[in-house]
């Protein structure tokens, strides 16, 4: 096999997990030759999501040019990762060429399967059903915050793996913190329903938590997982 470029190291993924990886390597060892591969333009910080969701953040502001946060001294290999031959040391790219490691770090992050929740794909972002887990429904998310005054409000978090796995819980959170300033939460029936069974998988963060779920007077739903929607008729199946 010929690799068309060898390096010390390969990062795959332009994420933050993988831009993170990189630059500590590199600041430790200055004169290590390592690429990062991801055909992205654009690097999104993805918690921020969140804070989108709730009026807290702009859009805009989390997401930024890839070549803005690669690290100096690390190499951009601006394609996609089309397989990896482990025995050889090498990554095969999109365009057929090779690149070849002496160690791999593969950070690619998760791809969001809308699929797995029947209908969801087909009224997401519109019917009053949105996720923080993308960059063009968090936006949504605030609006149904802002306009719900009355009626139920559902948070679901599904099983693992997910990304992270407090989003779902900071959502209805920040949601429910709005609704209460607002002085509307006497009208809202808040209900989060998540496939886990418990409210968190560290026990000594559940106690805190819960201090905000009797605060919003949030009812719990343990082992409810979220498998059909009806966006046209507002209606779900868990």
């Amino acid at each position: 096999m010929n690799e068309s470029e060898h390096y010390d190291v390969v990062v795959v993924g332009g994420g933050s997990g993988g831009i993170a990886v990189a630059a500590s390597l590199l600041k430790r060892e200055r004169g290590l030759r390592l690429a990062i591969v991801d055909p992205a333009d654009t690097h999104f910080y993805q918690p921020g999501w969140t804070m989108v969701g709730s009026g807290i953040f702009d859009p805009a502001s989390t997401g930024r040019p890839l070549s803005s946060v690669i690290p100096k001294n690390a190499a951009w290999i601006k394609k996609a990762v089309a397989g990896f031959d482990p025995l050889n040391n090498c990554v095969e790219l999109d365009d057929g060429s090779l690149v070849g490691y002496d160690r791999m770090v593969v950070a690619p992050g998760l791809k969001l399967n809308w699929d797995a929740v029947e209908g969801l794909k087909d009224t997401l972002g519109m019917n009053g059903v949105t996720s923080n887990y993308q960059y063009k429904t968090a936006s949504y998310t605030w609006e149904l915050v802002q306009n719900l005054k009355k009626g139920k409000a559902l948070f679901t978090q599904p099983p693992m793996p997910i990304k992270c796995a407090g989003a779902p819980q900071k959502a209805m959170y920040l949601s429910a913190d709005y609704w209460y300033r607002q002085g509307v939460i006497n009208n809202i029936d808040i209900q989060f329903n998540t496939a886990t069974p418990g409210l968190f998988g560290v026990a000594e963060y559940v106690p805190a938590l819960m201090e905000y779920v009797k605060k919003y007077d949030a009812t719990l739903n343990f082992q409810n997982n979220l498998v059909k929607i009806d966006g046209e008729k507002k209606g779900c199946h868990v």
